[in-house]
């Protein structure tokens, strides 16, 4: 059994994008306040909502997020409110994918989806290493990236 922890770089790039996402739509509420008086308390609520977000949830979050490889399976757990299990057989893996957007690759961290006939999984940005030997065990074949 093998577990894999999620790097703290991840947190930060999810933090980083929800400031981003908020402070947006947060500017944007103020720019139309004008005409619209109402849109002040919703910028206010955006801003709590989003600090909230960034101070509270994402950390709490990525703390209890655990990927376990265990004989013929990867376990998932994670969730704060309701907790998820999940449990991907790797008879019914159909494909394994990486993926990064530009902030991950300056931060040398990768996303990986696993593929099943029902259904699939995002697993968030994980170190390169881990994420390029997570696909190797899959595969059973060398990856690169």
């Amino acid at each position: 059994m093998k577990k894999t922890a999620i790097p703290k770089k991840t947190l930060y790039l999810w933090q980083f994008r929800v400031f981003l996402i908020g402070g947006l739509l947060c500017l944007l509420c103020l720019d139309y306040r004008k005409n619209l008086q109402f849109l002040n308390i919703v910028a206010i609520a955006l801003a709590v909502l989003a600090l909230f977000i960034i101070i509270w949830y994402l950390p709490k979050f990525f703390n209890g997020y655990e990927i376990v490889f265990k004989g013929d399976a990867v376990i998932i757990n994670y969730g704060v409110f309701i907790k998820f299990t999940h449990i991907m057989p790797y008879s019914r893996l159909i494909y394994a994918q990486s993926f990064a957007t530009p902030l991950a690759r300056v931060l040398k961290i990768t996303a990986v989806t696993l593929k099943a006939a029902r259904g699939w999984v995002v697993l968030p940005e994980l170190q390169n290493n881990d994420a390029f030997n997570i696909i190797n065990s899959l595969s059973g074949e060398k990856y690169n990236a």
